[in-house]
């Protein structure tokens, strides 16, 4: 993780950790829009998340990690099926 993520990582991994879970699809369409991190922001009341929706850089890497990839791959490549957060874990352990 070379793009400062490892923060972003922990605060949603504690997410995971409370049961908290997404669908891919929503995690997948925020990120392509952009909206992810104000979202979960929002929804789980963690204001350290709105600064991630602040860097562009980090939902540039977002937008273009989902383009690169697809629902079919992220079983395979990176064995999530269920949780939208999981699979955003994956993502930000790759950047």
């Amino acid at each position: 993780m070379s793009r400062g993520l490892e923060f972003p990582t922990l605060l949603i991994n504690h997410l995971i950790d409370k049961g908290a879970k997404e669908e891919i699809s929503l995690v997948e369409e925020k990120s392509l829009n952009r909206t992810l991190f104000t979202y979960l922001g929002e929804k789980y009341d963690i204001p350290d998340l709105f600064d991630f929706a602040k860097k562009p850089e980090t939902e540039e890497y977002l937008e273009e990690w989902f383009n690169t990839y697809n629902g079919t791959d992220y079983r395979r490549k990176f064995n999530v099926e269920s949780n939208g957060l999981n699979l955003l874990i994956a993502a930000l352990i790759f950047a």
